[in-house]
């Protein structure tokens, strides 16, 4: 049933176990900071990847909620190098900084986090999983030779110019809203690329909502659809990565 407006809308999911902040080394020296939450036993793992607000208590949640779900998450911090997503006070400076950084540095960090990931869960296989920004981020992470990765779940990114998925092994769940003309302008491109890397995927597109529909703190949060949609995750990471 629907929530009465008076309550306010639960997260999609289980209550989330907690998350520990935890470094790691990164590339050229660097330290890379993420939010690690541990299963107690193990499934398989999954990198999580924030929107363009950084590493929130949000994206906190998710890992802890797939760790209830049985698979151990690492959300890294693609603001690190800044000193973290926490050293911003002001969102619009830090949704900007994103902006500014080259793809290259992204994947560098991204490909640090999946070894990491792979350490911390030996033995595991290995997923990903991305919200808006970090959608977009998992398709280019897909699309930079990572044959790490047994499946993933972009949540309504963007797709990359000229992504190229052969270089990976990953099974690709591509999450859509119905209401997100920008991302969707990009939906059959992210269809071909998967299709000529031979990759086992599905493209569905949930009706009636629109972008960030999965996010509990934000404006478009749709709770009925979130709950499908964490489920439908649930079911591809048990078919790929358990």
């Amino acid at each position: 049933p629907a929530p009465t407006p008076s309550t306010p809308a639960s997260p999609a999911g289980p209550s989330p176990l907690p998350t520990e902040a935890i470094t790691f080394p990164g590339p050229e020296g660097t330290t890379l900071q993420a939010a690690w939450a541990a299963a107690a036993e193990p499934k398989g793992a999954v990198l999580v990847i924030h929107e363009n607000r950084g590493l929130t208590d949000h994206i906190r949640s998710v890992a802890g909620r797939l760790s209830a779900s049985g698979y151990s998450a690492l959300a890294l911090d693609l603001l690190s190098r800044e000193g973290g997503s926490a050293s911003f006070t002001d969102t619009a400076q830090l949704t900007a900084r994103l902006g500014e950084i080259g793809p290259e540095r992204f994947v560098a960090d991204m490909k640090a986090a999946v070894g990491e990931l792979g350490e911390r869960a030996e033995g595991a296989k290995l997923g990903m999983m991305g919200f808006c920004f970090g959608g977009g981020m998992t398709w280019l992470l897909l699309s930079s030779s990572e044959p790490r990765l047994a499946a993933a779940a972009p949540f309504y990114g963007p797709l990359p110019d000229n992504a190229d998925m052969t270089g990976t092994k990953a099974a690709v769940l591509g999450v859509y809203a119905e209401q997100d003309d920008r991302v969707n302008a990009t939906r059959d491109a992210a269809s071909a690329a998967l299709e000529r890397a031979g990759l086992t995927h599905e493209l569905v597109t949930f009706p009636g909502v629109g972008h960030a529909f999965f996010n509990d703190t934000g404006q478009r949060y749709n709770p009925q659809a979130a709950a499908q949609a964490y489920q439908r995750v649930l079911d591809w990471f048990n078919q790929h990565l358990a």
